[in-house]
């Protein structure tokens, strides 16, 4: 197949990750792969290095006909079969751009919140042969806006590759946990994502506030940098200080390996009020490190509770702190808890898994524009 992969994304979050990911493996399994980005973007540096045609455009990062031309005109010229794109954004220039060759629209949804005025954006989203929600959660989401029939959304969790058995009880004396004056035995959490409200970082400060008198050495470690609402980094730095635990928490900014941070982690925490799927969550589970979520958008449909970790409503900080404590208390229930979550990601949510089902859904919609092709001729 001729794929072509489309973002204007500026940033390198999960999304991106995850665009990568399908790009680089639909490359490795014999498909002709084309990237549109940004110049100067995240992706298009990573892109690269990763092996991808990468094409930069002088795109807007929202709807404008001289992105709408750009995009059409690459893909008569690649020939391309199949148009990915990742961001709301995007979906309106790539429906536009499609109606000027024989592409077929596929996007993904990594979006938890509800379409807006579907009623209007319903002509460029019935473009779509398919669309990806990445979590039940966010299928839902999707149908109930309505702008697009049931036969057309489908479910494909994000995947992962599974680290090397014998790498998982390194990182006792990693980079993170010397940034964050933990010792090799010293517990450790982690928090791996933008660092933006409805990521409920201040829940996961209070609980660590409520764990220090009975875990004097506990960090929390925190990779990602600011996004979406500017001055939320320095109310979090001032709600540890107000709390007295501002040497406890450690803001390390972006983190170009921040897949692999779980191996310093004694347990990955994901405070989010509502996750769309949670990324990091599975990243986390094969490195076999337990994870404290939330019972919110995808992350039950990832952790079951009691099982790989426990699932807390989101903002409950005592809650969170008591299933924390439960993990630090016992490093026995902490390493079979990940044991399990090892597994669970290597049968359910692998990198591979996520590849074939993705491939099966290009090979259904170029099969659908096919026959609408066909009953149109004989009609």
């Amino acid at each position: 197949m001729r794929i072509t992969f489309f973002s204007t994304m500026q940033g390198f979050f999960g999304g991106e990750v995850h665009l990568l990911a399908l790009a680089s493996g639909m490359r490795r399994r014999g498909h002709r792969v084309d990237c549109v980005v940004r110049p100067g973007s995240a992706l298009q540096e990573r892109l690269l290095t990763a092996g991808v045609v990468t094409h930069c455009l002088p795109l807007t990062h929202w709807f404008d006909m001289a992105t709408v031309g750009r995009l059409a005109a690459l893909l008569r010229r690649t020939d391309a079969e199949i148009l990915h794109s990742h961001l709301p954004r995007d979906y309106y220039t790539a429906a536009t751009a499609g109606l000027a060759c024989p592409v077929v629209n596929v996007g993904t949804r990594h979006q938890l919140h509800p379409i807006r005025v579907p009623w209007l954006k319903q002509p460029f989203l019935g473009r779509f042969q398919t669309m990806i929600a990445v979590s039940e959660a966010v299928r839902r989401g999707l149908l109930d806006a309505g702008a697009l029939p049931a036969h057309r959304v489908v479910t494909v969790p994000n995947g992962t590759v599974l680290p090397p058995a014998d790498s998982l009880s390194a990182g006792r004396d990693g980079p993170l946990r010397a940034a964050c004056g933990a010792g090799p035995e010293d517990p450790l959490l982690g928090f791996v994502g933008r660092i933006a409200p409805e990521k409920g970082l201040a829940t996961a400060i209070r609980a660590v506030a409520a764990l220090s008198g009975n875990h004097p050495r506990l960090r929390l470690c925190v990779v990602g940098e600011e996004s979406g609402a500017p001055g939320h980094l320095a109310r979090l730095r001032g709600l540890a200080a107000e709390l007295g635990v501002a040497e406890r928490v450690h803001f390390l900014g972006y983190r170009a390996d921040a897949a692999r941070a779980p191996r310093e982690f004694t347990v990955q925490v994901v405070p989010s009020r509502a996750e769309p799927f949670g990324l990091v969550t599975i990243e986390a589970m094969a490195w076999a490190r337990p994870v404290v979520a939330t019972l919110a958008g995808g992350s039950p449909e990832i952790v079951r509770d009691g099982v790989e970790g426990f699932l807390v409503p989101p903002g409950d900080w005592r809650r969170l702190a008591a299933r924390l404590d439960a993990l630090l208390e016992s490093p026995g229930l902490a390493r079979e808890m990940g044991r399990k979550g090892r597994l669970r990601v290597g049968r359910h949510f692998s990198e591979e898994a996520m590849l074939d089902r993705t491939e099966r859904v290009y090979q259904a919609a170029l099969a659908a524009r096919q026959d609408q092709g066909r009953e149109a001729a004989a009609g």
